[in-house]
């Protein structure tokens, strides 16, 4: 039987798209809180999250955050690959730990992914991938600065983003002061914490007891140690054609040094956009653009992209197909399971 897509599974509407938005705020938020929030029972926002998570529409994950140890740097990949192995070669990209958001584009040909590189070792992705046959080039950009990304959902519009009040509300006791991360680290341990995690985020301190061998006690403060020290993170992966999304473009600025700064703010008041960071590389900014559709996508560059004037040049590569967000793998539009 062919995989559902998410036309086949579930429509999203306005609750919906607001209780995404909390969750991206704080996506382990009690349903409790979220719900009075949203003025609606906590047995509603309990049952539209549980339909969306098992139709592969969302998926809320906790997972380390790698790049804040030392060596550890984030890349964007551009991979152009031999004529008929692009597939093949982005499931391979999607299987592995240290990769996300792998997409194939430019007419199936070129890939695009991020990748964790471990800078102390010779036998990473940036190694490997050179000497693959099925590459004919390799484009490196290591990412310096983010401008936009993570937590704001910026792609939730009008009146399915929460307000200001509703905000504050959610949030309230939500931020705990951080914590050092000198002298806490990863352990062996952790593995089946994470892996849990990497399942649902939202996962109960008795589900990652039994998950851990723990006691309930443990697992809560390993979990709030971790997250309060910033090596473990919460986020949401969603279905973007669920969303109605069906125009996805990488976007490759040229700009200035002296205005990079300058042109990334401007970039982060754009809704359009669901990630967008400084990079190295002749191509100084990239960025994710989800329209509805090209001609959305078309206006987006014609006003917004066109208004600055510092842009020298910007290259819209359309996303094809996603094979795999930040940690779950994609298939025909939805969500599967986790790569762990």
């Amino acid at each position: 039987m062919p995989a559902r897509t998410p036309r086949e599974t579930a429509t999203i509407d306005r609750l919906d798209r607001q209780i995404l938005h909390g969750l991206t705020l704080a996506p382990r938020v009690p349903f409790a809180r979220l719900a009075a929030v949203l003025d609606v029972s906590e047995q509603t926002v309990a049952r539209r999250y549980q339909r969306m998570r098992s139709h592969g529409l969302v998926r809320v994950f906790g997972v380390a955050d790698r790049s804040l140890l030392p060596g550890t740097s984030s890349w964007m990949l551009r991979i152009a690959c031999r004529p008929g192995t692009a597939a093949t070669t982005a499931a391979a990209l999607a299987r592995r730990t240290d990769t996300s958001w792998v997409a194939v584009g430019a007419g199936g040909a070129e890939l695009t992914c991020q990748a964790l590189v471990d800078e102390n070792s010779s036998e990473g992705l940036l190694a490997h991938l050179p000497r693959a046959a099925n590459v004919l080039s390799l484009s490196t950009h290591q990412v310096l600065h983010r401008f936009v990304g993570r937590g704001e959902a910026d792609w939730i519009t009008g009146d399915d983003k929460l307000g200001t009040d509703q905000r504050r509300e959610l949030l309230a006791d939500e931020s705990p002061a951080p914590v050092s991360p000198a002298g806490i680290e990863l352990t062996p341990e952790d593995r089946p914490l994470l892996v849990a995690l990497a399942h649902d985020g939202r996962a109960s301190y008795a589900a990652l007891a039994e998950a851990t061998g723990w006691t309930q006690r443990k697992a809560a403060l390993r979990l709030s140690t971790l997250t309060e020290s910033g090596l473990l993170r919460f986020d949401l992966d969603t279905s973007v054609n669920a969303l109605g999304f069906r125009a996805v473009a990488h976007l490759w600025f040229t700009i200035s040094p002296t205005d990079l700064a300058t042109v990334g703010a401007r970039l982060a008041d754009h809704t359009p956009l669901a990630w967008a960071a400084a990079v190295t590389g002749a191509a100084s900014l990239v960025a994710i653009a989800l329209c509805p559709d090209a001609p959305a996508l078309y206006r987006y560059l014609t006003t917004d992209i066109a208004a600055i004037a510092e842009v020298h040049t910007c290259e819209a590569v359309p996303v094809f197909t996603r094979v795999k967000q930040a940690v779950s793998l994609v298939e025909n539009g939805i969500l599967r399971g986790p790569v762990v």
